[in-house]
């Protein structure tokens, strides 16, 4: 094998097991279309070098995995196997799938996780409670002056996995152990109706509507609550809806911006989406048994490598010096790239490894005939301050009377 080709057997036993179980768990390709389709003929070479091993034990397990790719025990016995007949000297065949193996890993954007705690039997029936029935938390007091602003845009027309998935994490975000008065949340919904107003204001600091007929805007929507918000922040947050943040989230990430010269960073460099099972484990755990985070061996995750966006942290002085986020983008992909890549080029732009939980809920992502994002057509850094206001949360509004909307 190459020098840049690891000789741990361990490690390279995970990544034939990762390359075959991304290849055929039905769900992964939902965690992310795009990194989905980017890793595929990688993968398939893993599939056909795992076929041409001559041991018939691999090729048992590897049946095993592709008729149950979520299965704790069919993963650790294939990882088992391929170990020890590593360490027993190797054939042509296991090193040419693991070179194989190693390849779909070095080119993949798209990893998978699963505990060896992980079952989909004797669910605690606490997650199915109406989380809109918990007590809201802690509030900010009269007189707080706020240093952080976490802003979440937010839509769900149904079914409801996605209030579900910002109800759990509002929650969590009540349950931090930073003073609540240094921190504020805004939900900024963007729909043609309030639709979840009522559900959501005893959880959030702020609600704001936002007009927006059509596709979603996360861009606009993130705009309108930074620019909305009252108050006047030092940082801003800008978070998915669907994050389960653990219980030092905000004192982690502020104190960050202690340090001399930091302007903004993302938190993660791993995504991890959880799948429907696991999403109602961490959220019993984290918010029903009071964990401060949950736990990583009783979860199953489509780990999407590097993918900018889900949290990202800023001065609010850098988020208006490179105009915020860019409101050109409709639908979803590639805004939150956009973004941080401007970050990166005005600012002192960091990235962490802490852990970024993503709750279930069916994909939105849509990929164009040629297989790339919707929003492809948009230059890359090509937005910035102008004469136009960021954040008008009557732009479409306007348009939709027919008026003008810059």
């Amino acid at each position: 094998m190459s020098t840049l080709t690891p000789t741990d057997p361990e490690t390279l036993a995970a990544s034939v097991v990762t390359a075959l179980a991304v290849d055929a768990d039905p769900q992964a390709r939902e965690a992310s279309v795009f990194y989905w389709e980017r890793g595929l003929e990688f993968r398939r070479a893993v599939v056909e070098a795992a076929g041409r091993t001559g041991d018939e034990a691999v090729g048992r397990l590897v049946a095993d995995l592709r008729e149950r790719p979520a299965d704790p025990d069919v993963h650790h016995l294939l990882a088992r196997h391929l170990v020890k007949s590593a360490e027993q000297g190797p054939s042509s065949a296991l090193t040419a799938l693991f070179q194989r193996a190693w390849q779909a890993e070095a080119n993949s954007r798209l990893g998978y996780h699963l505990g060896r705690g992980y079952t989909t039997t004797g669910q605690d029936p606490r997650t199915l409670q109406n989380l809109g029935a918990r007590a809201p938390g802690r509030r900010l007091g009269p007189g707080d002056t706020p240093e952080v602003l976490v802003v979440i845009p937010f839509r769900d027309r149904g079914p409801g996995l996605r209030l579900r998935n910002l109800l759990a994490c509002l929650q969590a975000l009540r349950d931090q152990s930073a003073p609540r008065g240094f921190y504020q949340v805004v939900v900024v919904e963007t729909d043609e109706t309030p639709r979840w107003r009522d559900t959501l204001l005893p959880y959030t600091d702020h609600y704001l509507f936002a007009y927006k007929p059509g596709a979603f805007n996360k861009s606009w929507a993130v705009n309108v609550g930074v620019v909305n918000a009252p108050g006047r922040a030092e940082v801003v947050c800008i978070l998915d809806a669907d994050a389960l943040a653990d219980r030092d989230f905000i004192a982690r990430n502020a104190a960050r911006f202690q340090r001399p010269g930091v302007m903004g960073h993302l938190s993660y460099r791993d995504m991890w989406c959880l799948d429907e099972t696991s999403t109602s484990r961490a959220i019993d755990q984290r918010l029903w048994q009071g964990h401060d985070q949950p736990d990583v061996e009783g979860l199953r995750a489509f780990v999407l490598r590097r993918p900018p966006g889900c949290c990202v942290w800023a001065r609010t002085s850098a988020f208006h010096r490179i105009g915020g986020m860019d409101e050109r983008f409709e639908g979803w992909g590639g805004e939150d790239n956009d973004f941080a890549y401007r970050m990166d080029t005005h600012s002192a732009f960091d990235q962490y490894h802490d852990p970024l939980l993503h709750m279930y809920h069916p994909s939105s992502a849509v990929l164009r005939e040629d297989g790339e994002l919707v929003n492809a057509h948009i230059p890359a850094l090509s937005w910035g301050p102008s004469a136009t206001a960021i954040g008008d949360a009557e732009r479409f509004l306007r348009q939709s009377a027919g008026a003008p909307t810059d």
